[in-house]
């Protein structure tokens, strides 16, 4: 599943390119996959901005203001996308034929389109009011951004007590908790912290939760300068592959030996997920 870097990077790649273009048309190929409760108009949107929150994205949309110059509250909408396991938002500079696994369609003024593809379809397209997305439970509930002002080292020390009977990575993969972070960074953050993925977040001291707040800052931010990872889906919005992967210490190495110590890494499940973790690093 594409976590918070990749998202982030699929957003920065597509500001670049459509930002200020024209979505002439709408096409939806599999009616399920574009959720469309109020039955917003499917042409003639412009893209002001495109947003992250999370996992999700968020494109903000006008009315095309040479269609309608005098725009009313109707003539805005946000446009959720939720890339789920293995969806992909791609930029194709003309119209081609959908590729298999193509949903919607994004038929562009420049002459090209996006193109919503997901092999497993459980992404989805949105489209709300604006101010309505908070309708979406899981878009609601959502904790602060790990990047942001509001996760602070405070925080995360409040968390991990709210939290305290779950294991600490079971509190890194809470959405309502922390908005972003799936099973690639956390695992990444903990090996970094030298904390074992199962141990109770009520347990962890102040120097380490404060340690773990730092490195789950520093392993994002370079992902995201990594342009995110690839393993077997994910790509940019240009189709070009991330390359954190060429990184990662501890995720999908297991029988490997650790960077550090040279003790193999081992591979449990905590919290639901496959986890990957050094039994001498991480105590």
């Amino acid at each position: 599943m594409p976590e918070l870097p990749e998202v982030e990077t699929i957003r920065r790649t597509l500001i670049e390119k459509i930002q200020n273009q024209v979505i002439e048309e709408i096409i939806c190929y599999h009616p399920d996959v574009l959720v469309n409760p109020d039955g917003i108009s499917l042409d003639n949107w412009l893209i002001k901005d495109i947003r992250r929150r999370g996992k999700y994205l968020l494109f903000d949309l006008q009315k095309d203001i040479i269609c309608n110059p005098k725009p009313a509250a109707r003539d805005y909408c946000v446009m959720m996308v939720h890339l789920r396991m293995t969806g992909k938002l791609l930029l194709e500079e003309k119209i081609v034929e959908p590729a298999k696994h193509t949903h919607v369609r994004f038929v562009l003024s420049n002459g090209g389109s996006l193109d919503f593809n997901d092999t497993r379809r459980f992404g989805r397209v949105t489209l709300f009011p604006p101010g309505q997305e908070f309708n979406d439970c899981g878009f609601a509930t959502l904790g602060p951004e790990p990047l942001g002002d509001d996760f602070t080292i405070d925080y995360l020390i409040n968390t991990c007590k709210r939290y305290g009977k779950s294991s600490i990575k079971g509190v890194l993969l809470n959405q309502k908790a922390i908005a972003g972070i799936g099973n690639i960074y956390a695992d990444e953050s903990l090996f970094r912290a030298g904390i074992f993925p199962e141990r109770k977040a009520g347990e962890l001291s102040h120097a380490k939760i404060t340690l773990l707040h730092q490195k789950v800052r520093e392993v994002l931010t370079e992902a995201i300068g990594h342009r995110g990872t690839s393993f077997r889906d994910y790509v940019d919005g240009l189709g070009n592959k991330g390359f954190f992967q060429l990184h990662l210490a501890v995720y999908q190495k297991d029988g490997d030996p650790c960077l550090a110590c040279g003790t193999t890494i081992e591979k449990i499940k905590v919290a639901g997920r496959s986890t990957h973790f050094c039994p001498h690093c991480q105590k």
